[in-house]
């Protein structure tokens, strides 16, 4: 659930520099799960 969640909210507030370490993140989540 936080995997969805996050990038979409946190994009909104941190900003396009964010967005970018956001994916990176959320890539290596995904891989552990």
């Amino acid at each position: 659930a936080l995997e969805a969640a996050n990038p979409a909210y946190e994009t909104r507030i941190f900003g396009p520099d964010r967005i970018k370490i956001q994916g990176k993140l959320v890539g290596l989540i995904r891989r552990y799960h």
